[in-house]
């Protein structure tokens, strides 16, 4: 597509003799800028065309030498274009452009870098008058939106090339096995990432070079950390790393010495980084959009076949994975949120119209070139006035007349707010060995975790953090620790959208209705061939649908709500996305706090679970779902209303949007409170009109909630009430487990199964330590699962052999004094008297009781009542054993209170 839209422009820039910058490039990214320069400059070679690159990381003597001898095809952001446009002498320059191409516009167009565009190409187009402006795209949902926004007062034409390009798609949801268990043991992660690692070490065995994504940095440090441990050619990629380590990963991977390399959404668009073979997308990609971005990353040619392979760790994420899938061969994308009317945005943009004029401009021709832009057009005078003004209080202009002068602190702040991307501080993280600099830490992560001699993962690999500087520096020294902590950083993963949620639904509702005609093996059969999925994802998810049939409860779909009144939760099954979940639950736990119901709530993609003060079968629930989502308008109207005053953090939203407006610093540490004094601070501002605007748009759809609610009264939605009795459905189920402390008690007999399952293969392969009460030899490291039914002491053949735990060594070492007959401490006495017990039940009961030894909250009292009960089956034993785990976590918390009586709430 690069070459698409560039050889024609050369063909036009070739015809012409004017000097100066004849055609502007503008691409998202300043890596984009770096492999584009090499392409464009390929291609000009032979024409007597120049071009050159200008970005934030440009030194000042090639800045110089551009604004001496301009090239005739200058590469940009849209940040730089914004820093150039008022200068005089770029001025002068840009009078000649004819072209603007727009790279990637999708990415732009999605967020304030698109509307901040918008309005400088107006403001372009004041100066250089007309252009031809052209937007690339491999992935466009609505492109009449964004030919619209990008347009100016002439909308751009569609070109949509039907090409015959490839896309193979296969979605797997691996069951762990054996091996896996080992692994997760070993790792220290979850057998069901133990097997989706084993996956990713199959694929890059069979292909030359691999891109694994994920959606968040956490993740790809993880994996890449737990990557690394198996195999050498594996590395890492995100927005968090150095640029020379990011730029020393990409050339590692492009000339073959890193086969796998595992990123965020950095690597989804061009930059260049030679062939990939095969894409692995780790859990759902959460948005259509995304997923054909990033699998076609693969097979980069026309001619080839671009091949992604997702691996989903949880039934949701198989489910939803095949919704994207589907949406993705379909090419149902996401529709494009554009930031109409964003004031902080206007306050900008009115400070760079009346700089482009030398500083002092006629507010009536700001307001015109503003308004010639699409996302401005319905702008009003009132709306206008109120920021100028507004701007003016904060010093950064002055109102003479019709005039509006731009002050020296606004022309500060213009330049100091060419971004619209929200500041937060970063800290370099630096290696004392090498001296270094191997990533990067965010503000919230270290205000809130580091400390000298944190290990944390960066980089792929452990740290160890020596000091952190007065200067903001992090200096690390490298260290073996595979439980090192991840950093985190907020608002990095996509939201599910509602459409996507709703194809969940509906692949429900197909599974529902096979169900209803044919036994489950058949529905595992046809799913199989109906779904890219391997068999064992398609039998489990069938399954689990299966079990939440027989345990009466309807299943819940595109347009069926199923409340679950369970113990003392309520789970509202709603397949409407997180953006409309989050909004759906704020209402009704609005409308559930007036009635003095409600403790806690928390929503996913497709639930909202409330835990209430009192246990659902005390409640009328009947009733109290007519009141929540069996209301009238007037109900309705009222709650949202009260979602906007009371439950949106607008004070959070604000910080951003003040920095824009330039009324506090960019990337000041602010703490809670100082949050919450911003909506005092700042009500009746622009600010608080923007952060309205801004929630309405991302954070909140009221729209959809009141589509929602009218057609549950219309009938359109139906709304099901099912009591669950003993345990969760098994749809209901994970919502529990993600959020509601010891989500054990509540699971499903579906889910029993597989916990005793993963209960047993765990501790088949944890390594353990015994002691000869005999002999007092020492084994080290020896697997239950490889144990005889009746094992003996390697040395003496003595049955008495102790399970030692976390105090193993201390255990030996009290052994060995007894033996000397030296004295030994009270908990010397105390752990010996121990272990003895313990030797006691192995020598009797054998391997059942290392077994039972080695389950967390299993002394050797309740062990002993365990393997008295002699159960005549695995599965009996290993039940048994898991109540007396569930037991201890429950009551454990009140084992310090002698007056307090164990609860489960």
């Amino acid at each position: 597509k690069t070459e698409a839209a560039l050889l024609p422009v050369l063909q036009g820039l070739s015809s012409g003799t004017e000097a100066g910058i004849r055609a502007l490039y503008i691409t998202p990214l300043r890596a984009l800028n770096r492999d584009m320069i090499d392409r464009v400059q390929r291609l000009v070679s032979s024409t007597g065309l120049s071009a050159a690159v200008r970005h934030g990381d440009t030194p000042p003597s090639e800045r110089r030498k551009q604004a001496a001898a301009p090239p005739d095809i200058l590469i940009t952001t849209p940040e730089t274009l914004q820093a150039i446009l008022p200068g005089k002498l770029m001025q002068r320059h840009l009078k000649s452009v004819k072209y603007v191409i727009i790279d990637e516009v999708h990415q732009l167009a999605a967020d304030r870098r698109g509307i901040q565009l918008a309005v400088a190409l107006e403001r372009l187009r004041s100066v250089a008058g007309g252009f031809q402006r052209i937007g690339l795209s491999a992935t466009v949902g609505h492109p009449g939106s964004i030919a619209a926004l990008f347009g100016g007062e002439n909308p751009l034409e569609i070109l949509a090339a039907p090409l015959e390009k490839q896309y193979e798609y296969r979605v797997e949801w691996p069951r762990p096995i054996d091996k896996d268990f080992e692994t997760a043991r070993d790792f220290y992660i979850t057998p069901e990432a133990a097997a989706g690692l084993s996956a990713i070490d199959d694929t890059l065995d069979e292909s030359r070079s691999t891109l694994v994504f994920v959606n968040a940095r956490p993740l790809a440090e993880l994996l890449s950390s737990r990557l690394s441990m198996l195999r050498q050619d594996v590395a890492v990629h995100h927005g968090s790393l150095p640029r020379e380590e990011r730029e020393r990963v990409e050339a590692g991977f492009k000339g073959g010495d890193i086969k796998g390399l595992v990123s965020t959404s950095t690597l989804e668009l061009g930059i260049d980084i030679g062939t990939v073979d095969q894409v692995v997308q780790y859990n759902s990609p959460r948005q259509v959009t995304s997923l054909i971005q990033r699998v076609g990353r693969s097979g980069h040619k026309l001619d080839r076949t671009s091949r992604g392979l997702v691996l989903a760790v949880s039934s949701d994420d198989a489910i939803e994975s095949l919704a994207a899938v589907q949406a993705a061969r379909d090419q149902d994308l996401e529709p494009l949120h554009v930031h109409r009317l964003a004031l902080d945005v206007l306050a900008h943009q009115i400070v760079g119209a009346a700089l482009d004029q030398g500083g002092m401009a006629s507010w009536s021709e700001i307001l015109s070139t503003i308004r010639s832009s699409e996302p401005f057009r319905e702008l009003e005078d009132v709306q206008a006035n109120r920021v100028a003004e507004f701007m003016a209080h904060l010093g950064n202009s002055r109102q003479e007349g019709d005039k509006i002068r731009v002050t020296p602190k606004g022309r500060r702040y213009y330049f100091e707010n060419l971004s619209t991307i929200r500041d937060e501080r970063r800290y370099p993280v630096m290696d004392l060995t090498t001296q270094r600099q191997v990533g990067i830490l965010g503000e919230e992560f270290m205000m809130i975790q580091a400390r000298e001699g944190l290990h944390f993962i960066v980089r792929g690999r452990p740290w160890k953090m020596e000091k952190i500087g007065k200067d903001g520096m992090v200096y690390v020294t490298p260290v073996s620790d595979p439980n090192a902590i991840i950093p985190g950083w907020d608002g990095e993963m996509l939201p599910v959208p509602f459409g996507l949620a709703q194809r969940v639904g509906r692949i429900r509702k197909e599974i529902d209705a096979r169900l209803d005609r044919e036994s489950v093996a058949n529905a595992v059969e046809h799913f199989e061939k109906a779904w890219p999925i391997n068999k064992t994802g398609a039998r489990r998810l069938v399954e689990e649908h299966a079990n939440h049939r027989k345990s009466g409860a309807p299943v819940p779909t595109d347009n069926r709500i199923v409340v679950e009144a369970f113990d003392r939760f309520l789970i509202v099954h709603s397949s409407f996305g997180e953006v409309v979940n989050v909004t759906l639950g704020d209402l009704i736990e609005e409308l559930l706090a007036r009635k003095h119901l409600v403790r806690f709530w928390w929503t996913d993609p497709y639930r909202i679970l409330y835990e209430l003060v009192a246990d659902t079968r005390e409640l009328d629930v009947e009733a109290l779902v007519d009141n929540l989502l069996r209301i009238d308008d007037e109900t309705l109207e009222g709650g949202l209303q009260a979602l906007l005053t009371d439950h949106l953090p607008l004070g959070y939203y604000m910080k951003g949007i003040a920095e824009r407006f330039g009324a506090i610093r960019r990337g000041l540490t602010v703490g809670e409170g100082d949050l919450r004094s911003f909506e005092v601070r700042f009500a009746n501002t622009p600010i608080h009109d923007e952060a309205v605007r801004e929630a309405l748009l991302l954070h909140a759809d009221f729209a959809r909630v009141r589509e929602i609610v009218r057609k549950i009264q219309s009938g359109e939605i139906e709304v099901v009430i099912h009591r669950s009795e003993e345990t969760p459905t098994p749809l209901g189920y994970p919502i529990l487990r993600r959020y509601v402390e010891a989500p054990e008690l509540f699971s499903p007999e579906a889910e029993r199964e597989e916990i005793l399952d993963r209960m047993r293969l765990h501790l088949s392969s944890e390594p353990v330590h015994l002691l000869c009460f005999e002999c007092g030899h020492f084994h080290e490291e020896v697997r239950i699962g490889q144990m005889p039914d009746h094992p003996e002491c390697a040395n003496c053949k003595s049955r008495l052999l102790t399970v030692l735990g976390w105090a193993a060594w201390t255990v030996r070492d009290a052994y060995a004094k007894r033996m000397r007959k030296l004295d030994l401490t009270d908990e010397e006495k105390k752990l010996l008297t121990r272990s003895k017990q313990v030797a006691d039940l192995v020598a009797v009961y054998g391997k059942r009781a290392v077994y039972a030894n080695s389950v967390y909250g299993v002394g050797p009292t309740t062990a002993s009542k365990i393997l008295a009960k002699m159960q005549d089956t695995e599965k009996e034993f290993l039940n048994d054993l898991f109540e007396a785990k569930l037991k201890y976590v429950t009551t454990r918390p009140y084992w310090n209170e002698p007056q307090a009586k164990p609860k489960l709430y």
